[in-house]
């Protein structure tokens, strides 16, 4: 009969390796998993719709007492999204979502743009991960949004949590109906009169129409010119023959909360 070569120690060495090897194998493929192609968008259209009212203002201490854990989750999708296997529309749709999100996140937090070193904070150091990338809202705006869509209405889609800024859109942005909704954004901006003022008298705009004049020009080879898309019929003709520059209005940097809905 043949002899059995058994030695303990090797097989003492074989078991100690196999978890060691699934271990492995795990991390392996933890590491190597794809992202989700797209978010899931419905979760932050519910979340706007429950704590965000027809003025755009945010129930921001509601929303972190009921319903954080719901945001967070919604949070981590984003982080996990591959925009490389998105067309065109749904990854803008995706950056405009992703930025109003960070800034929530952000408020959420304690961070607001109430002065110059609050705006550094939140704007230019305050990140989450997105897209496989931790990413800051000035990141996603100048060097994504504006830089590869060149697309000027989204300055009337991205809220940068304060008063002046564009209104919070009740539902999320979506790539098929992303036109629609962005024309929509532009022209409830634009004949919005606590943000432009186009009358006989005068013509003062929202401080976008100065601090990113060139991303209009680039569209419609004026301001003027892109105004007139979306402005009401009866100032069209104001806007055509108004003379002179127009004059700009303080911006207003209060953070959009209802009344009571500060975060403490």
């Amino acid at each position: 009969m043949a002899k059995r070569n058994f030695s303990p120690w090797k097989e003492v060495k074989q078991c100690m390796w196999q978890p060691v090897v699934f271990l492995t194998l795990i991390g392996v493929l933890v590491l190597n998993s794809p992202g989700v192609a797209a978010a899931d968008e419905s979760p932050w259209t519910n979340l706007l719709a429950r704590y965000v009212d027809e003025n755009g203002r945010v129930a921001y201490r509601d929303l972190q007492a009921n319903d954080l854990p719901v945001f967070e989750e919604y949070l981590t999708t984003l982080g996990q999204a591959r925009v490389d296997e998105m067309n065109e529309a749904e990854e803008k749709a995706f950056w405009i979502n992703a930025y109003n999100a960070v800034i929530v996140s952000g408020v959420l937090k304690g961070y607001t743009a109430e002065g110059l070193l609050a705006r550094k904070r939140l704007f230019g150091w305050y990140s989450l991960p997105v897209a496989g990338k931790a990413r800051t809202p000035d990141e996603i705006e100048h060097q994504i949004l504006r830089k590869k869509f060149h697309d000027p209405r989204i300055h009337f889609a991205i809220v940068c949590a304060s008063t002046s800024c564009p209104k919070l859109r009740r539902e999320a942005y979506v790539s098929e109906r992303l036109d629609q909704q962005l024309d929509d954004a532009a022209r409830a901006f634009i004949n919005d009169p606590e943000r432009n003022q186009v009358t006989a008298q005068q013509v003062a705009l929202s401080m976008i129409f100065k601090w990113f004049a060139q991303d209009f020009i680039d569209n419609a080879s004026s301001v003027t010119n892109f105004l007139l898309r979306f402005v009401a019929d009866d100032k069209k003709g104001i806007l055509r023959t108004f003379p002179g520059d127009p004059q700009y209005l303080e911006y207003n940097w209060t953070l959009n909360a209802q009344n009571e809905q500060r975060v403490s």
